[in-house]
């Protein structure tokens, strides 16, 4: 319950974000994000390490690359300045590890909800892909049916020793679709994204609080005994300017330590 009320605060608050920028390209919205990111990184850096030590670490570092350049000729000085060059660069690590740490939790959180939008795209009309339900009984009787924007296009496959059952659905009109799945133990629905938008697309519903929190937080738990797990393979999206697209990752942590590396002497921050 606490899972699925966190997440759906999370989706409102990426999708609201998402929908300023529906007009432009997903990209724009992306790399405004991740600058504010980048702030944020400061932040965190700040208040969680040693700023001092950080900053006297890279000193001697710089000082023992350049006793290694001046004395490069003996090699008892040379083999002296190299290992103590590997010493601090050893103590700036653990320095900045904490910090690291403090930030490594959020981007977890975040990456699920933010592939939703950046990473994956709705279905175009005339479109297929397959949905899949993860089963923990061996074949049990399973039942598709769709309402809104797709059709299920297929018969159901069961690959029994996977404990999987499979169909193929297609889009057929550009708006909001649902497929319901009809088990022995009830029935589930899946929302189904299509037409040529960036919004939010939830590609699965899980009934495992784990995968609810840091892998498919897009919509409540599958309440359901038979099906543990309920996946439609959503496209990938990727983004980028001028034919440079790419997984939005890549721009995201490109972006934002930039704009630390930039910002950082603003803020005071030894990075």
């Amino acid at each position: 319950m606490i899972v699925d009320a966190f997440n759906a605060l999370l989706r409102a608050g990426v999708s609201a974000y998402s929908g300023v920028f529906s007009g432009w390209s997903p990209f724009i919205g992306l790399v405004l994000l991740s600058a504010v990111f980048g702030v944020g990184m400061l932040w965190v850096v700040g208040k969680t390490s040693d700023q001092r030590a950080i900053g006297l670490a890279k000193k001697r570092m710089q000082a023992y690359l350049l006793e290694m350049r001046v004395y490069s000729d003996e090699p008892s000085v040379l083999l002296r300045a190299q290992w103590m060059l590997l010493a601090q660069n050893a103590k700036y690590v653990g320095h900045m590890l904490r910090p690291a740490l403090f930030l490594a939790l959020p981007m977890v959180v975040l990456y699920a909800h933010l592939d939703a939008v950046y990473g994956k795209r709705p279905l175009h009309v005339g479109e297929s892909a397959l949905v899949v339900a993860s089963t923990d009984v061996p074949a049990p009787p399973l039942d598709l049916t769709s309402a809104g924007g797709v059709i299920v296009d297929s018969t159901s496959v069961t690959a029994s020793g996977e404990g999987r059952t499979y169909w193929r659905i297609r889009a057929v009109q550009e708006e909001s679709g649902e497929l319901r799945l009809t088990t022995p133990d009830g029935t589930v629905s899946k929302s189904v994204a299509t037409g040529s938008g960036h919004g939010y697309v939830s590609a699965s519903r899980a009934r495992a609080w784990w995968r609810r929190l840091l892998l498919e937080p897009g919509e409540p738990r599958l309440n359901t005994a038979d099906v543990s797990r309920l996946e439609l393979a959503y496209p990938s999206r990727e983004v980028g300017p001028l034919g440079w697209e790419t997984h939005w990752a890549v721009w995201f942590l490109g972006v934002s330590i930039m704009s630390a590396f930039v910002l950082k002497g603003r803020f005071g921050i030894v990075l």
